[in-house]
């Protein structure tokens, strides 16, 4: 059994890989299980309260997810204007000019679908009961959410549902395993499982290292220049 959550894009999505730089910012082409568990702790919180925030905590770090994007995906490659700290002059200078203006590379993904997200926890720790009712809770609160990755980059909830044949799971992009899997290959953060409440709280000290996985999406370069690169499903009709 999973969860399927269904969203609409309604801009432009850019979340920078963890490995790129402030001047050379390359983006994944969906968000990262770290950025939607986060989107979803953080609409806990707004709406409800930090108390219900702590209490799922464990359920939402263990969640596995997977992605179901559209058939045709374009990144698009901009040059920008971003203010850089200027800390290459004098300590009187920089007082008066703090930020200097460069320019830096960015990427932009065009997703011309639907986006689905496939999220599932170890279900053999909880009764049937409790099982309906934390897959109820996921879905209440992942209907708050509005934007993944970077301020702006909207999303427009439509629908979550359960889904109990785990079978459908294969038409997921997913962690890389030892099977041969034709795709695109990301790496991604995601919440490692020793993680405490206190670990993901901007206010607090306390840091545990994300967890890298790779996941590889189905899909094949169909077209690339240097102002955009076209991506095509390799399933796709």
């Amino acid at each position: 059994m999973f969860l399927e959550i269904v969203y609409n894009p309604t801009s432009l999505f850019s979340l920078k890989r963890s490995e790129a730089t402030n001047s050379a910012g390359k983006s994944l082409i969906s968000p990262s299980p770290y950025s939607i568990k986060m989107a979803l702790l953080n609409a806990i919180i707004t709406y409800s309260s930090i108390d219900i925030g702590k209490k799922y905590f464990p359920l939402i770090r263990d969640l596995s997810i997977s992605f179901h994007l559209p058939n045709e995906i374009v990144v698009n490659n901009f040059l920008i204007r971003i203010l850089k700290d200027n800390d290459k002059v004098s300590p009187i200078i920089r007082i008066m000019l703090p930020f200097k203006s460069t320019i830096a590379f960015r990427e932009y993904v065009y997703l011309n679908d639907k986006v689905k997200f496939a999220v599932k926890f170890n279900e053999n720790i909880f009764d049937k009961e409790e099982i309906i009712s934390n897959y109820a809770f996921l879905g209440k609160w992942f209907m708050h959410i509005n934007y993944f990755g970077k301020k702006g980059c909207f999303f427009q909830f439509l629908n979550a549902k359960l889904i109990e044949d785990n079978d459908e799971l294969q038409n997921y992009s997913n962690t890389l395993n030892s099977s041969m899997q034709q795709g695109i290959i990301y790496q991604m953060d995601d919440m490692n499982n020793k993680m405490k409440f206190d670990n993901v709280n901007n206010y607090d000290s306390k840091k545990v290292k994300r967890e890298k996985r790779l996941y590889v999406f189905p899909y094949k370069q169909i077209e690339s220049n240097k102002n955009y690169t076209f991506y095509r499903r390799i399933d796709s009709n």
